[in-house]
């Protein structure tokens, strides 16, 4: 009986042995210098079962490092995911900024204005009315602007001035469909008036005289004649299309604008009024 009692106290020695074996060894690997001492007087005391203390211990060992990597790896991997994000910030800004300098630098010397005085502005609202065919630019009536003048971009014809206050000016845009311009064929005697289509790139050109030879991939510019609002040879864009109608001996195009109305910054008021 005696015997019996002995023995499960010694079982009961050796499991809290084994549980202190456990909490120590985890402890160390975690990098706990004070436990040191401790833990080699218990490893002394339990170096018969060293073998199956070692055994009991790893895999809780395992799991309570795999547990605090795991945090670490987060906090690392969210301080990346930080870095990414202010990486892609600074190649979004770089690319606007390259595109703003671009259309900044079309805008210096545009040789199609010639000597025509023009007004650097810049695109402060777009989309203004229910189409999107209206922009507003940050100067007015103050710096010269007034109603009917062209408005252009380094690539040609965008617009003209419909609406000026003292320091702001409303632009129609070419793309609307109440938009007309006259134009010539560079190149040919054709000449025509053109229409915008109400949203895409593309302009109408009709009454152009059937006989006169036009063909795709010719160039259309402003054609200045009297009472215009546009002086001549402002570049509109390419002929895309040619449908002729032998019968009422008029040719109709479609005209592909040079420039891009979409996302513009800047824009150059041309001063210039048609003679009386």
């Amino acid at each position: 009986m005696a015997s019996s009692r002995r023995g499960g106290r010694a079982r009961i020695t050796i499991s809290l042995l084994l549980l202190s074996a456990v909490l120590l060894l985890t402890l160390d690997g975690r990098g706990s210098g004070p436990i040191q001492s401790v833990r080699s007087a218990v490893l002394t005391v339990l170096s018969p079962l060293g073998g199956a203390a070692s055994s009991v211990a790893s895999p809780f060992r395992n799991a309570w490092n795999s547990a605090f990597d795991q945090g670490d790896l987060k906090k690392e991997n969210d301080v990346l995911r930080e870095e990414n994000d202010r990486l892609k910030g600074d190649i979004t800004a770089n690319s606007i900024a390259k595109e703003q300098l671009q259309q900044l630098l079309q805008l210096v010397g545009i040789p199609f204005v010639g000597d025509t005085p023009v007004v650097h502005t810049r695109v402060v609202s777009g989309a203004v009315g229910n189409f999107g065919d209206r922009l507003e630019l940050d100067k007015g009536s103050s710096s010269g602007i007034e109603r009917n003048m062209p408005v252009v971009t380094g690539e040609g014809l965008i617009g003209k001035v419909v609406e000026v206050s003292e320091n702001r000016s409303i632009v129609s845009l070419m793309s609307s469909g109440t938009f007309k311009v006259g134009f010539s064929v560079v190149g040919t005697a054709a000449i025509g008036i053109a229409q915008g289509t109400g949203g895409d790139a593309t302009l109408r050109g009709a009454n152009i005289d059937s006989r006169q030879a036009v063909s795709v991939g010719a160039i259309a510019a402003t054609s200045g004649l009297a009472g215009s609002p546009f002086p001549p040879n402002l570049p509109i864009g390419t002929i895309t299309a040619v449908r002729t109608n032998e019968a009422a001996l008029e040719s109709t195009v479609d005209i592909k604008m040079f420039a891009n109305l979409n996302d513009l910054v800047y824009a150059d008021v041309v001063l210039w009024k048609p003679a009386n």
